[in-house]
């Protein structure tokens, strides 16, 4: 089968301070586009592949399902493993396993390594989802000084929910939750918004305690499970188009359908869950996902500081090899020829 290999490059980014793999290097930066060493990029890559294992070992051994998502999953299709300018990494459970999984969490995550960062666990932490943090590494995301919570290089797991199927209701439930977000990012807001009256909103904003925004949207979420619905979302993240193409107002989210049975997927040489149905799902969300950006548009969500100097456990396998393996970008065309072996 014809592969594409790429070299390791660098990545592009919007970011304010030059820092150095072995520290925070204090250098500011020019809010031009940078560029980040690509050494730095891929151990971040490895460091949450690190924290995926972790995740995967507990939920195999507990029966607790997650998928792979978004551009997670884009990257096990695509590329066998990360997008290979992306910084990031995410999952998604549905609100009943990431309870079962919460509550495993206190006995199995090892600790010494690993933090599940949620607003129970961290009394900082203003977000609805849930954060596995490294411990031991550094990593603040330029505008998001004013959170005062446990920083870190980290895997994102989202928390779905089911979403109402009547078009009222939904609307309802999205103008809520949409007012939630805004007063949990209302400490970012009241300086980072260019908009004077919102900045004035959010002054007030900031004032109301994380645990009544945080509450309803739970409220919101429990609800809506109450009953099997033809869509799903994950009410506490800001971006709409997150999980699926924007629909109208009323009409966010992704099938439920998609996401009944789950099958195992190759990234970065191991074996994950994702969605049985995850072709459906990613042609869904990406217009055309076999097309690959123009270098000048790979940009990564721009960091402040950060600071990897921390040994990789990858389940024994060499650390090395994984610096240096260069990255597979797979056609729809080798795609298909895989899946007919």
């Amino acid at each position: 089968m014809d592969k594409a290999y790429g070299n390791r490059g660098e990545c592009l980014l919007y970011g304010q301070k030059n820092i150095s793999l072995k520290g925070v290097h204090e250098e500011v930066m020019e809010t031009e586009k940078k560029r980040m060493p690509a050494e730095d990029l891929r151990k971040l890559q490895l460091i949450e592949l690190e924290m995926l294992l972790e995740v995967d070992r507990i939920c195999r051994e507990n029966e607790i399902t997650y998928f792979l998502l978004a551009g997670t999953a884009l990257g096990a299709v695509r590329h066998k493993g990360f997008i290979p300018w992306d910084d990031d990494l995410d999952l998604r459970m549905t609100r009943g396993e990431f309870e079962k999984f919460e509550k495993v969490c206190e006995t199995k995550l090892d600790t010494s390594r690993f933090f599940l960062q949620t607003a129970r666990t961290d009394p900082g932490y203003r977000w609805g989802y849930a954060k596995v943090r490294r411990k031991g590494t550094e990593y603040l995301r330029a505008g998001q000084e004013a959170i005062k919570c446990m920083s870190g290089v980290s895997i994102d797991i989202f928390i779905i929910d089911n979403m109402p199927d009547n078009h009222f209701v939904s609307g309802i439930y999205q103008l809520l939750r949409r007012g939630c977000i805004k007063t949990l990012w209302s400490v970012i807001g009241v300086t980072a918004d260019p908009n004077p009256a919102k900045r004035l909103l959010y002054h007030g904003l900031r004032h109301v305690p994380k645990e009544v925004p945080l509450g309803i949207m739970e409220w919101l979420g429990k609800r809506a499970n109450q009953k099997e619905t033809k869509r799903q979302y994950c009410i506490s993240f800001y971006r709409r188009d997150a999980f699926a193409k924007m629909g109208k107002w009323y009409d966010q989210g992704v099938a439920s359908e998609w996401f009944k049975d789950k099958t195992e997927i190759e990234f970065e040489g191991f074996m994950f869950y994702v969605c049985k149905d995850y072709m459906a799902y990613l042609e869904n969300k990406y217009t055309n996902m076999w097309k690959y950006p123009p270098e000048s548009q790979r940009f990564i969500h721009p960091p402040k500081s950060y600071s990897f100097d921390v040994e990789i456990d990858l389940r024994g396998r060499s650390v090395e090899e994984y610096m240096n393996k260069e990255y597979l970008y797979l056609t729809k065309e080798d795609w298909e020829k895989e899946r007919e072996k």
